[in-house]
């Protein structure tokens, strides 16, 4: 503990000095529309030379800031993938004129959007702002038709563990937003909705401010999508084929029409895992020892099936509306065929091994319909604006199915489970936010947002009789169930600026409402709650191209609905698990500290950051009959987080570039419940090097090397493992063809195993792919579509059977 608190506090150490005014400023706006342009490249460098003095990036309202450069003579660059290079040759500092005002500097769109392949400048892979990361989505060759999931895998910690879900800073807790507004799906499941294809950028919140939900401990994800504003049809499409046999097919076309856009997208991705799974589970019930070594293969598919259409119509440059409808088709599909031996022993003593084959079959599907709605209007071109939306979804019969059977090594079947849960869904959305700007600095925001969730079903199930050789029905198991959460909010957020500074100060009001109805005796349960949550944001501009930001939030965690869902269900045969209506939300308090620096073209940046959880929810295996485990969630007492993210982008010549991402933290969990779960502490780590080499003038490739560090719960521990990945980008014929080759875990190294030790249960889990997944993809542009990226296939091509 103490080695992790003097590394991350080095870091940190720097000497204080005094801000002071930029030598240069000016603004970027493009030249065709008069829009500010954001995140452009702004490079100064000395007059007859390459290297570069000092960059710094345009901000929202296009304005940029150049401080600490001595008198003499330059030349300025400004860059934008899409957008012609400007230079001004020449730029004189002299003693006379502390600051040079270069005015309004006009970026010159590219007739052909795809002629960015081809420009020597490529955008920062992670751009820092004060609230959020922004990770450039074209910047990952690792991908060939991934998701979302794919843009974020080597961001600073994150992680895509065994199943392909995302966690951030070791956690799951997190919301997910499209285009500033919450996603209909949560957590990972939202980012497999979208394909990468269709991504600009995406943003990683990690302290958000009042303006958004409370919901996601460790903060928010914002997908930006792309949207086409120029004159004509234009589009993409992309497809994917890999030796997993995963495949997938996108594509996105829109047209303006003067006031009106339009726009129709569509996607088809079967994204496919298969792993070798061994497990060995000791257990304890009523002084019989139960051991069962379990082996063999485990496959996962999944199919998202989408499409979407909108308008948008401006009646005026200030006011527009907009609509879009959305129909998705989404089944997760898990088949297991494991040898099992299993022996008993008691006081009488052990039993001869007993061998068993297990066939279990998981099949989730549903139908989503959604519609969307809503308005801006500005006041003034000052920032005074209102604006509304709102969301309405239905899933169709979604059906849960579940089977698992124990043949003999004659095959025949001597036990058998059979699970459907069959229910409906619907999800309502809505939000009124206000920005008034008081002052040239400053602003008020404020606003009201409605969410409303209900799901109402029932489950059933059937168990072999090996006598009768038939299933039959447990009316026992039998359970019908309602939930209804509904959360109204309100915020008020002030922000303002002077000189140096920055701050951003915000608080929101949140009553839930909530009911779960239960046919199981003494399950219901209602809630009425309001809380206060506040949030802070504080920036401070040094000399020498240097930025300290310092956030805090207090955030929660409402347990999901199968959390809280009082029935048995099984995963396999010797594998039960039941939710918990008691369970507790979470309370986070969060804080972060962030340095930048820039060193010319070079990028320094730490983030410092500290979580304390409240309540921590966990899954919990105990022994529930002979050789038969079961899960619950559980309110498992406090958990904190003490840690430091590095990331350096350095430029290492013209073909090559080197993005580092390192992260540290130091993780303690205090149990407070009788589960044979106890206090842990561990240090985790995880490293990523993205080396991006410019081969020929069309030609890129990209090697990622990846180390993900080891895990604790309170039952127990993950080891780390480590993957190598390759990727090879090659234009086709023209700018608007480009094929992307990848190969993943090229080595064959990623290794998965865990252990959970308690006083009546020991289980031993290992797991490995069965093969490195290779992936080939091919997109296509047409017209003057602006090209965002390709990206990677994720761990879930890696390991399959993670929480059996």
């Amino acid at each position: 503990m103490k080695g992790t608190l003097i590394l991350i506090l080095l870091v940190f150490s720097f000497h204080s000095v005094m801000a002071v005014s930029p030598r240069i400023k000016g603004m970027i706006r493009d030249k065709s529309t008069g829009n500010p342009i954001e995140f452009a490249d702004v490079i100064v460098l000395k007059k007859g030379e390459t290297a570069a003095v000092s960059s710094t990036l345009s901000g929202t309202d296009g304005s940029f800031r150049i401080t600490d450069i001595n008198d003499g003579e330059y030349s300025l660059l400004v860059r934008l993938i899409g957008y012609d290079v400007y230079t001004r040759e020449t730029i004189a500092l002299r003693p006379s004129q502390p600051v040079l005002d270069l005015g309004i500097i006009e970026l010159q769109p590219l007739e052909v959007g795809l002629s960015e392949v081809v420009v020597e400048g490529t955008k920062r892979q992670i751009i820092y702002k004060l609230d959020k990361k922004i990770i450039d989505a074209s910047n990952n060759l690792m991908g060939s038709g991934g998701t979302a999931v794919d843009i974020l895998e080597n961001t600073p910690s994150i992680r895509v563990d065994v199943n392909g879900d995302v966690t951030f800073r070791g956690s799951s807790g997190f919301k997910v937003y499209i285009d500033g507004k919450p996603s209909f799906y949560s957590g990972t499941q939202a980012l497999q909705q979208i394909p990468a294809g269709q991504i600009e950028n995406v943003e990683i919140i990690t302290t958000p401010s009042a303006r958004y939900d409370t919901d996601g401990e460790v903060g928010m994800i914002n997908i930006v999508t792309k949207k086409h504003k120029r004159q004509g049809i234009n589009g993409m499409a992309n497809m994917y084929g890999s030796t997993a046999l995963s495949n997938g097919v996108d594509f996105l076309i829109s047209q303006q029409l003067n006031k009106l856009q339009w726009h129709f997208a569509g996607h088809w991705n079967q994204p496919i895992r298969e792993s070798h799974f061994n497990q060995q589970k000791t257990t304890i019930v009523d002084d019989v020892t139960t051991t069962s070594i379990s082996h063999g293969p485990r496959k996962g598919k999944n199919y998202h099936y989408g499409l979407r259409g909108g308008i948008d119509y401006s009646f005026s440059p200030k006011t527009s509306v907009n609509a879009e409808l959305q129909v998705v088709y989404d089944k997760f599909t898990r088949d297991g065929n494991l040898d099992y031996t299993e022996t008993r022993k008691d006081a009488t003593g052990e039993s001869a091994p007993h061998n068993f084959n297990s066939r279990d079959e998981f099949d989730l599907h549903s139908t989503v319909n959604i519609g969307k709605a809503g308005f801006s209007h500005k006041f003034n071109d000052d920032g005074h604006a209102l604006s509304g939306s709102f969301m309405l979804g239905y899933e169709g019969n979604p059906m849960e199915y579940f089977q698992s059977d124990l043949f003999d090594k004659n095959d025949q079947r001597q036990q058998g489970h059979r699970a459907w849960e069959d229910e409906i869904r619907w999800t309502v959305r809505g939000n009124v936010d206000y920005k008034y700007p008081y002052s040239k600095t400053g602003y008020l925001e404020s606003g009201y947002q409605y969410h409303s969730y209900l799901e109402d079903g029932d489950y059933s199930m059937q168990f072999w009789n090996p006598e009768k050789k038939e299933f039959y029905w447990r009316e026992d198991i039998y359970n019908t169930f309602y939930f209804q959460r509904g959360i109204h909010s309100v915020y008020l957020i002030g922000s303002d600026s002077y000189k140096a500074f920055d701050a951003q100060v915000g608080v929101r009001g949140e009553h839930t409402h909530q009911v779960l109805r239960s046919s199981i005796e003494g399950a219901n349960r209602k809630v009425n709650r309001f809380e206060v949550f506040p949030s802070v944001h504080i920036g401070y501009t040094l000399p020498h191209e240097q930025k300290l930001t310092f956030a805090y939030s207090y955030r929660t965690n409402r347990p999901e609905l199968f959390y809280m869902e009082p029935y048995i269900t099984y995963r396999d045969y010797y594998t039960a698990e039941i939710g918990n209506p008691d369970i507790r939300p979470e309370y986070i308090h969060s804080f972060e500290l962030n340095y930048k620096k820039n060193f010319g073209e070079q990028l320094l940046q730490s983030s410092l950051f500290y979580r304390s959880r409240k309540d921590k929810i966990e899954r919990l295996r105990v022994p529930y009959q002979a050789g038969v485990t079961l899960d619950s969630m559980a309110n498992v007492g406090n958990d904190h987080a003490l840690g430091l993210e590095l990331n350096g982008q350095l430029t290492i010549n013209k073909w090559w570039n080197l993005n580092v991402n390192g992260n540290i933290y130091y993780y303690k969990i205090v149990n407070d419940i009788q589960s044979g779960g106890k206090k842990e502490t561990s240090t985790n780590y995880d490293i990523t090097l993205n080396n991006m080499f410019r081969v020929f003038k069309n030609t890129r490739i990209q090697l990622d090397g990846n180390f993900v560090g080891p895990s604790v719960t309170t039952q127990g521990r993950s080891d780390a493992f480590w993957f190598v990945n390759l990727a090879i980008r090659q234009q086709l014929f023209s700018p608007n063809l480009q094929s992307t080759l990848s190969f993943r875990d090229i080595f064959n190294s990623a290794r998965y195993r865990s252990d959970i030790t308690t006083a009546d249960l020991q289980s031993i889990t290992r797991i490995r792919p069965d093969y490195p997944v290779i992936t080939l993809s091919i997109s296509y542009t047409f017209n003057n579509f602006k090209r965002g990226s390709q990206n990677s296939r994720d761990n879930r091509d890696l390991f399959e059977g993670t929480n059996h």
